[in-house]
């Protein structure tokens, strides 16, 4: 009698009537069995109050906003002459590897400067740090030629005040949307306990696009560390420049995502009140505040530099067959992921004859892809995979999970490397001043048979495959997998990697270079006690399908 009064009471209400009436009835229930503690069902009718609200409600939603499109590439400038390039060869895609911070920084400013009508710019990370304020006045000087400027950028980590974004989109050629944001913006680490089961899901995509002509499309996101500039630790990481078709089903998934329920407009979300007062102000202070050091070697990038990078591109790009790898917006939060990036890039994986190599910053293997190892290795594949070392890693929970399945991967017979946190190759691409940093791997990436290889966002790890949104591109060219299997190779060196292996009583032996002379270990390297014992811990938690 009772649940069906309940069921009358909330019938025809939205989220939040249910919430309402479910509490309601919830502390009218406790109230009459527990008389004697009545003021503790009312606190804890509050908290199951709140938790509930803020996991229903959905922010923004309601709000109006303007659908947008994708716009048809100009027909002079870089766009053009990128166009006619793809045209000449036969409607092909144009591929060019950028493995260094100086090229990977300088690719997108000049996507920047040279736009004309568009740039779509989707990331899971934009920080406020040097890289991420250079970049963004280089595109808020776009905005101003008249550029129409497209912001979709994952809430979780944003480190961007709320009312830094509106002033800027307060621009009228400048629209910034958050991914899935959350609700109680000032206290987002209790928004996230409360809201758990839906800021889980990310947006994890990395992509720049100008004119629907040009993109880069990769690992890095925007901030510090992925260019070489943080004092504290720097990552290694690998990007492709994309021209051609490709680069306009780049456009349309951006679209979809862009006009999607789960990208709320700023204004939408926080409280801004911008005038054309203050965005002129943070347009001055972008300007004034944030110019390339001496040693800063990465960021030196002037208006000479990108027009010999503009000129060069007719010999840099390489002509191929490239298929933009993507998860719809229609998966979020869904269960039906059959069609989705990790399927597809799993059916690609199957037709590698002779060799697969694979780096990939959290390498957590599923038990599935264990056994699509060992069937690889059994047709004689030779499988090479580098990841981080608990030494290297930025992110202990997930190399746990790498951990856990370390010894099932090497009785397969696969080779293993893991990334040293003073590595040569690492070291190399930091900036002046930087070279006490760690380095890490960051790099999504892998290469079939020399003949297919992909980069991208996603990572081999559960998170990656059932969670996150991810994004990549698959290139079918010999000359584009030769540039992308030699950088690979490079971390599997002595002097950036330690070779892993089982001894003969099955036992995880790391064998590598030191002082002139081969040593091995019996635990992971240049770890301290303290890192070991955390690692162990977190190796005990259940949480292999949040990696």
């Amino acid at each position: 009698m009772a649940m069906a009064g309940m069921r009358w009471h909330l019938a025809g209400r939205g989220c939040g009537g249910v919430v309402a009436g479910v509490a309601a009835a919830f502390m009218r229930l406790m109230t009459r069995n527990f008389p004697m503690g009545r003021t503790a069902v009312r606190v804890a009718w509050l908290l199951v109050s709140l938790a509930a609200m803020v996991s229903c409600a959905a922010p923004g939603a309601g709000k109006p906003k303007a659908d947008s499109r994708a716009v048809e590439a100009p027909a002079g400038g870089l766009a053009g002459s990128l166009t006619s390039w793809s045209a000449a060869r036969g409607g092909q895609s144009g591929i060019a590897v950028l493995e260094g911070n100086r090229e990977a920084f300088a690719d997108r400013v000049m996507l920047a400067d040279r736009a004309q009508r568009t740039l779509d710019i989707q990331y899971y990370i934009w920080s406020p740090d040097t890289i991420g304020l250079l970049l963004t006045e280089r595109v808020f000087r776009a905005a101003e030629r008249g550029v129409r400027v497209r912001f979709l950028i994952d809430d979780l980590n944003l480190k961007i005040r709320d009312g830094t974004m509106g002033v800027l989109a307060s621009h009228p050629n400048v629209e910034i949307r958050l991914f899935n944001p959350q609700r109680l913006r000032s206290f987002r680490r209790l928004d996230l306990l409360l809201n758990f089961a839906r800021l889980n899901y990310r947006m994890h995509n990395k992509m720049m696009i100008m004119d629907n002509a040009a993109a880069v499309i990769g690992g890095r996101n925007i901030a510090d560390e992925y260019f070489g500039l943080h004092g504290g630790h720097n990552m290694r990481d690998l990007d492709l420049l994309a021209t051609g078709p490709v680069v306009r089903e780049a456009s349309r998934v951006f679209d979809d995502f862009w006009n999607s329920a789960a990208a709320v407009p700023v204004e939408n979300v926080a409280k801004v009140s911008a005038t054309p007062a203050a965005m002129r102000r943070a347009a001055g202070e972008l300007r004034r505040g944030f110019r390339p050091k001496e040693d800063d070697w990465p960021l030196r990038v002037d208006e000479a530099a990108v027009g010999a990078r503009v000129a060069s591109l007719p010999r840099v790009l390489v002509p191929a067959q490239a298929e933009l790898l993507h998860d719809d917006i229609g998966s979020f939060r869904g269960k039906d992921r059959g069609h989705m990036l990790v399927s597809r890039l799993e059916n690609e994986l199957r037709t590698a004859e002779q060799s697969l190599d694979v780096e990939a910053a959290y390498f957590v293997l599923r038990r599935r892809d264990v056994a699509a190892g060992e069937v690889m290795l059994k047709r004689n594949v030779k499988v090479r995979v580098v990841t981080n070392s608990l030494a290297s890693t930025n992110q202990p929970a997930a190399h746990s999970g790498h951990a856990n399945r370390r010894r099932e991967f090497l009785r397969t017979g696969a080779g293993l490397y893991e990334f040293r946190p003073r590595s040569e190759a690492g070291l190399r691409q930091v900036a002046d001043g930087r070279d006490g940093a760690r380095t890490g791997i960051h790099t999504k990436a892998m290469v079939i048979d020399g003949r297919k290889s992909f980069v991208g966002s996603f990572n081999l790890d559960p998170r990656s495959a059932n969670i996150n949104t991810e994004v990549g591109l698959l290139v079918e060219s010999g000359e584009v997998s030769r540039q992308v299997g030699e950088f690979l190779k490079e971390a599997t060196a002595p002097e950036n990697a330690w070779r892993v292996t089982l001894d003969e009583r099955g036992r995880e032996v790391w064998r590598g270079w030191d002082g002139g002379e081969e040593r091995f270990w019996r635990h992971e390297p240049q770890t301290s006690l303290s890192e070991r014992i955390r690692c162990r811990f977190f190796r005990l938690l259940p949480i292999e399908s949040l990696l």
